[in-house]
């Protein structure tokens, strides 16, 4: 390899140049051969790039729907009353299959969930004035047909956990690909039809917990089942939280799923035992989801700076007992609590730090 015999010199020496006129000479026929060689390369090109849009344009095109009903079932909010007792919802037994856009599939459903945030529509008017109303907001089922658009790709015959938004208490649903997740088959149908709002729910507080640096919260409604999946998430995420509910069963549910601190609302030592738990974990962070007298007792126990979010109703469609003074002069804090705003108030850069969580967040039955 280190030879210097005169044989390896001669095979590193460069060829002999061409004599100036024959180099003139040798130009044009040069610079025609790259010439016709740029012209053969960009003409195989573009029949490369036509062929992959004729490819995509076949791949994209409205699929499946050939054996559809004409008509379906849906449930639907015809008068809304505060009393829901006294709300009109009715089985429409004849409605029409949603016409797809592109984008967009269709889902046969095969489960739904009823969560909280859906009796906001049988208890008030809808601001949009629209009657009959469709109800339902997530569900889960099978794509039977889809609208076309690249989104759609290999979407048809999958199962699917979806968040439509509306319409999924229904035989079938229309939904944007991009609101659902395919879902492996090892998961139930039946568990994955609230993978979305209780979930991201749950993220969102925990995230939001992050990014104020607390290591503690209180949340009420704590036997719910976005109280047992927070039971289940809140250690991946280094934050302790202090459950409150109000039967003795449900403390005793919680223990069994892990939870360390419970309280009995009902009990008569609660507010000595609220103030214990806040003293020792430093809690200055609660999210409430009775309403009524619930957050304004919060409100009361917590230090100053403290904040509560008040992200449900399950026993009033009002705030009470609030302490005015607190507001005022020892800086605390109640504020709504949606998921998106929360994701959207977090921004991309929290988002970002989010890492999966550990081995405490697996499901639990009865919570999807």
């Amino acid at each position: 390899f280190f030879s210097s015999s005169s044989s390896s010199q001669a095979s590193r020496e460069p060829p002999p140049a061409l004599p100036p006129r024959l180099q003139r000479e040798d130009e044009p026929h040069r610079h025609r051969i790259h010439h016709s060689a740029m012209q053969f390369d960009a003409v195989w090109a573009s029949l490369a790039f036509g062929a992959l849009g004729c490819l995509l344009l076949l791949a994209c095109r409205r699929r499946g729907g050939k054996d559809l009903p004409k008509a379906m079932r849906r449930l639907v909010v015809v008068e809304p009353n505060a009393d829901l007792a006294l709300a009109r919802v009715v089985v429409e037994e004849e409605a029409p299959l949603p016409v797809l856009k592109r984008g967009q599939v269709l889902i046969k459903v095969c489960a739904a969930s009823i969560n909280p945030s859906d009796y906001g529509a049988w208890r008030a008017r809808s601001a949009k004035g629209e009657y009959p109303l469709p109800t339902g907001q997530e569900c889960s089922g099978v794509v039977v047909a889809t609208g076309g658009g690249v989104s759609t790709l290999g979407l048809l015959g999958r199962r699917v956990a979806a968040f439509p938004g509306s319409g999924t208490y229904a035989d079938y649903v229309a939904c944007s690909a991009w609101r659902l997740v395919c879902l492996p088959g090892s998961v139930a149908l039946a568990d994955a039809c609230e993978l979305f709002i209780n979930p991201l729910t749950v993220v969102a507080m925990l995230l939001t917990a992050r990014a104020k640096r607390a290591t503690a919260i209180i949340h009420t409604g704590a036997s719910s089942a976005l109280g047992q999946m927070l039971c289940k998430a809140a250690p991946g995420f280094g934050v302790e939280v202090v459950h409150v509910t109000h039967r003795q069963q449900h403390v005793e549910m919680l223990h069994r799923l892990g939870a360390t601190h419970v309280l009995n609302s009902s009990s008569d030592s609660y507010g000595a035992q609220l103030d214990e738990k806040i003293r020792a974990l430093r809690v200055k962070l609660a999210f409430d989801c009775v309403a009524g007298d619930s957050a304004g007792a919060l409100v009361a126990k917590l230090p100053p700076r403290s904040t509560v979010y008040a992200y449900g109703r399950l026993s009033s469609s009002y705030l009470s007992a609030i302490p005015v003074i607190d507001l005022i002069y020892r800086g605390k804090k109640v504020e709504g609590f949606m998921v998106t705003r929360a994701f959207a108030k977090l921004g991309p850069l929290e988002l970002l730090k989010y890492k999966p969580l550990s081995q405490h967040t697996g499901t639990t039955k009865g919570c999807g």
